[in-house]
This record gives structure tokens, C-alpha cells and sequence, in this order.
């Protein structure tokens, strides 16, 4: 990008918690590093937690050291990647339906690293509200970066394009109203597939009737 004249551009995508377990035998916090991790500084072992519908209150230790491991995570890469490229930038992708859960909203949410200071741009997405026909879940999740005090031209929202009869296209002009710094559909080839056509474009053309 460098090379090409354009400013660095970084987004940290699902660096975050699975939102699922599948079968109860809990969520994924339990690989070497993070069991040792945890285990040396709160001297024992992390608590199963067996879904995102467990109250971080009843694992307050847990729900503390979950989030700053993935803001740790985040802003080691950051450190690592501006002292070759100072001029670097850096979005967060948060999918607000998967973490719409208490204990998922708790430890994938690092508010103290993912902050206006030191993100240039905070962006959502919500399939399964769009997949719901939820536009006022929808909303909720556009508006959320302003809620962490990001202001709405350094936030962004990731439309997930589907079938006619979902509100997709409904999202993305409430996004756009928002006037974020981008609305963004995912993906090209889902939007070819159902074979969407492109809007018509603007012209500065006049046109009028010759009698």
C-alpha cells in the first residue's frame, strides 16, 4: 500500500472471543496460553464458562481478564506494525448481534484499548438483525460506535447483502443517513449472484421537451 502511494489501512476482524458453544462444554478461553495467563495472575484456574448467556457478575476475574487480552492482542499489533509504518491506520470490525448476549458483550468489547484515540475508525455489522428484519436492532448497532464516543464520521457499518424480501437496503440508507465515514456491503459476489443491478447514476444532464 506503501508502495502504491496509499496510507496504510489495518482492520482487526474476528479477533475476538467465538460467540457460540455448540454443545455446552464452553466457549473457547481455555487454550494453553490463556489458561497459564490466568492462572499466574489470579493464582487459579479459569471458571468453565459454558455460554454467552452467563453473567459476567457471577465471573468477575474472568470477565476483567478476557477483554484485555484481545486489547493487549490488538495494540501489540498496532505497536509492531507503525514502527515501520507511522502513518498506519486502524478499524475494529464488531459484530453487535453476535455479542447481543451478556457475557460476550462483556469480554469482546477491550473499551479500554478500542477508544477514538487509538482507532481511526470503529465498525459494526449485524447479520442476524438484518436476517431478522429487526431494523430497530439494526439502528442500535450503527448508533454503537457513538456510544464509545467515536464520532459518526470516524464510524462505519458493514450491510450484509441477501434476498429481496430482507431489509438490507433499508440498513444501508439508515447507515448512510448517519453519515458515517463508509457504509460498506459484504460482498461483491453475493450481490452478483442474486443479480442485483447497480443504481443509476447522478448526472449533471438536463433534460427537456422540444416542442
Amino acid at each position: 500500500m506503501t508502495e502504491a502511494g496509499q496510507v496504510p489501512y489495518l482492520q482487526f476482524g474476528e479477533v475476538q472471543w467465538w460467540y457460540f458453544a455448540s454443545d455446552g462444554s464452553g466457549l473457547p478461553f481455555y487454550d494453553a496460553y490463556t489458561t497459564s495467563q490466568f492462572a499466574s495472575q489470579f493464582g487459579r484456574s479459569m471458571a468453565i464458562i459454558t455460554g454467552n448467556t452467563v453473567q459476567p457478575s457471577d465471573h468477575p476475574q474472568e470477565a476483567e481478564f478476557l477483554p484485555a487480552l484481545i486489547g493487549a492482542f490488538t495494540q501489540a499489533i498496532q505497536q509492531f506494525v507503525t514502527q515501520s509504518y507511522s502513518t498506519a491506520q486502524f478499524e475494529v470490525l464488531y459484530p453487535c448481534d453476535t455479542n447481543d448476549y451478556p457475557f460476550t458483550a462483556v469480554v469482546n468489547l477491550p473499551i479500554s484499548n478500542w477508544t477514538s484515540t487509538a482507532l481511526n475508525c470503529f465498525k459494526t455489522e449485524n447479520f442476524t438483525f438484518t436476517g431478522d428484519y429487526n431494523l430497530v436492532l439494526a439502528g442500535g448497532s450503527i448508533d454503537f460506535p457513538m456510544t464509545l464516543g467515536f464520532p459518526a464520521a470516524r464510524a462505519a457499518h458493514l450491510v450484509g447483502i441477501s434476498g429481496a424480501d430482507t431489509p438490507w437496503q433499508k440498513e444501508a440508507n439508515m447507515a448512510t443517513g448517519t453519515c458515517l465515514e463508509s457504509v460498506v456491503l459484504f460482498a461483491l459476489d453475493q450481490y452478483c449472484l442474486i443479480g442485483y443491478q447497480p443504481p443509476c447514476l447522478s448526472s449533471d444532464a438536463r433534460s427537456f421537451m422540444i416542442p
